[in-house]
């Protein structure tokens, strides 16, 4: 998120795989790395001042995704031509609603510096204390915030 309207130029592939080897350095990728697809969401031309569309990328080797997910999140603030650069991974509409229904709850996670991690698809881990806590519905982790105090 947030690269620049055409700045993939016309080998968008290529582009990917040099953002990531310069933005990410240094990162552990595979001696096999590459992006075996790269393209913008399509969609309506944009309106002017519209914020750039999502970039899209597959990479060959699900392990080189990982070790690009947990750079991102490492470094948090990258930078290409002076703009914020952000990476998610891309899941389904469906994981993605699943997903977004435990942000409530993860806000108050946060404020009780609780440490969590979304799994796929769509379940919470806690760690508290010496404990882990594993739930699949924002409803269970409210309750259990709730008796928590």
């Amino acid at each position: 998120m947030g690269l620049p309207e055409r700045a993939e130029g016309s080998s968008p592939e290529d582009f990917a795989e040099q953002l990531i080897k310069r933005t990410l350095a240094p990162i552990a990728l595979s001696a096999s790395f590459a992006v075996e697809r790269a393209h913008r969401i399509p969609t309506r031309p944009l309106p002017p001042g519209a914020p750039p569309r999502p970039f899209i990328l597959k990479v060959l080797n699900y392990r080189d995704r990982d070790a690009i997910l947990a750079a991102a999140r490492k470094l948090k603030d990258i930078q290409f031509d002076n703009t914020r650069l952000s990476f998610y991974p891309d899941f389904s509409t469906e994981v993605q609603k699943q997903r977004g229904q435990f942000i409530s709850v993860k806000a108050r996670l946060r404020e009780k510096g609780l440490v969590y991690a979304m799994l796929y698809p769509a379940r919470l881990r806690i760690q508290d204390g010496d404990s882990t806590k594993f739930f699949s519905t924002h409803e269970e982790v409210s309750e259990w915030l709730d008796r928590k105090g």
